[in-house]
């Protein structure tokens, strides 16, 4: 869960409660506040900025395209909780509130084995190898061994040939592909890594919002107390 906190809550807080204001009408507040929270979140979200207007900070995978969290911050994935006295703007889905509040705050975590394969689930090691490990494979130096040499200098030597990113998928496993790509790179299996999130606050609502927000407010009370009188 992400709370937001208002600058200016406090003040507005006080000018409530000299007015006395009725708790139907705080109710109806909060109610328009988690309701912009929700729209400026998926605002932002869209327009790739944080809640001050600057643009997120880039993925380190520069290749990948895809926006950064545009199906965190769907309306249909964020719940409000409105009261009388406060409101708030969550995610009843667990794994989104986390890696919603990692990409507002910005984190780093300690990854395992373990911990993939409860994100990710566990790969099907049999089925086909993928296209980005059939490249990766292709651009280690892989070549498909087909028989040893006979005689000649090379005599017992493996003859192998080059293969295309196809062959690869059609008759390599995954499992198989990221066994002999680790060997080719010469990579040792680790037991834990780190993974750096950097803060990209799309959640919350800027101070020219709360403000007039504020004002708006108090000048509905005015105007039913005038009626009122």
């Amino acid at each position: 869960m992400i709370t937001t906190r208002m600058q200016g809550e406090m003040k507005l807080m006080k000018q409530l409660q000299a007015l006395a204001m009725p708790a139907a009408k705080r109710k109806k507040f909060h109610r328009e506040v988690t309701r912009l929270v929700i729209r400026e979140a998926r605002a932002n979200t869209k327009a790739q900025r944080t809640v001050t207007g600057e643009a997120f900070a880039p993925r380190v995978n520069q290749k990948r395209k895809k926006p950064l969290l545009k199906n965190v911050a769907k309306a249909k994935n964020l719940k409000a909780y409105v009261g009388p006295n406060s409101g708030k703007v969550t995610w009843p889905n667990s794994l989104s509130g986390k890696i919603a509040r990692a990409q507002q705050e910005g984190q780093t975590e300690t990854l395992t084995a373990g911990k993939m394969k409860k994100i990710r689930g566990v790969p099907d090691y049999d089925s086909p190898a993928t296209k980005a490990q059939a490249k990766a494979l292709l651009q280690a130096g892989f070549r498909r061994p087909t028989g040893k040499y006979k005689s000649g200098v090379k005599k017992g030597q493996t003859k192998s040939r080059r293969v295309s990113s196809k062959w690869i998928m059609e008759n390599m496993t995954l499992g198989k592909a990221a066994l002999v790509l680790r060997i080719l790179l010469d990579k040792k299996t680790k037991a834990s890594w780190p993974v750096t999130v950097k803060a990209r606050p799309f959640f919350g609502l800027r101070k020219a919002d709360v403000n007039e927000l504020s004002d708006r407010l108090i000048k509905n009370i005015l105007t039913d107390v005038k009626r009122a009188a």
